[in-house]
């Protein structure tokens, strides 16, 4: 998220009349003031206990609210939701129409016990009631970081019972071919997220996270559209990585589909 970024974020709500030079000055800090103001019953916390980074995400992720793309919850930070969501809304900007993303198959099909996304709804049951009720928490066997605020430090996760083993084991086993050090180092302790009830990017089916069946790992260099060769995971140092996951069930959509290299599930495509 760029300063020009939410400048015509704030632009584009009705909060913000200046230039679009990414500075932040006296008019974009009274335009996020304003938007906060406005909508700070939508918020996690008080927005005005929050520090100047975070009131520009807030800010952001209420603009990307109310233009009709879904941020997640609005808390101040900038995780991977509300990148998706921007990218969402630069695409209507750009071309007047939804995102479409491409799901063309590049890499071989991995075999797994685990239900085709078409079939969740009876593997998992429908997001919503159904699945919350089957949601488990999951205690990690190392300590990772929240991909947005890496001072969080995360302990356990969210995940339906039905993949939850076979998640823990994997990330067992990953923990014994890496080691902690290395883990931190190649950024595969930053949790990006599991369970979230919300629809796919690109599309009205539900995301494979609202089935409690997904986790994101590292947002940043390894985003829904990224590709290699500029996709970070797609390098040799993480092969280990989609190894592991692949020998329990899981699918990973870089190397199924070729971007989204931040992503694995319990379901295949």
């Amino acid at each position: 998220m760029t300063p020009t970024d939410l400048q015509r974020l704030l632009a584009a709500a009705g909060h913000y009349t200046g230039a679009i030079d990414g500075e932040i000055g006296p008019k974009s800090l009274a335009a996020i003031d304003a938007i906060l103001t406005a909508h700070a019953a939508e918020c996690t916390s008080d927005p005005a206990r929050w520090s100047a980074r975070r009131r520009s995400a807030g800010a952001a992720q209420l603009a990307l609210r109310h233009a009709g793309c879904d941020p997640g919850v609005i808390d101040g930070y900038a995780g991977n939701q509300t990148t998706g969501a921007l990218l969402q809304w630069n695409h209507r900007q750009a071309y007047g129409r939804d995102l479409v993303l491409d799901t063309t198959r590049t890499g071989p099909a991995v075999d797994s016990g685990f239900p085709k996304q078409s079939g969740c709804n009876g593997y998992y049951g429908a997001p919503g009631p159904a699945v919350e009720r089957q949601l488990v928490m999951v205690d990690l066997p190392f300590p990772m970081r929240l991909d947005w605020n890496l001072s969080r430090r995360v302990t356990r996760v969210q995940l339906h019972a039905r993949c939850a083993e076979s998640a823990l084991a994997a990330m067992k086993e990953i923990l014994r071919k890496y080691g902690l050090d290395e883990l931190r180092r190649l950024g595969l302790d930053r949790n990006a997220g599991t369970y979230n009830p919300r629809r796919m990017r690109g599309g009205s089916a539900w995301s494979m996270h609202a089935y409690g069946c997904a986790w994101d790992f590292f947002a940043g260099p390894n985003g829904l559209t990224t590709r290699c060769p500029q996709a970070l995971f797609c390098g040799r140092e993480y092969r280990k990585f989609f190894d592991i996951w692949e020998a329990h069930g899981w699918i990973s959509l870089g190397r199924a589909i070729g971007r989204d290299w931040m992503h694995v599930q319990a379901a295949r495509l």
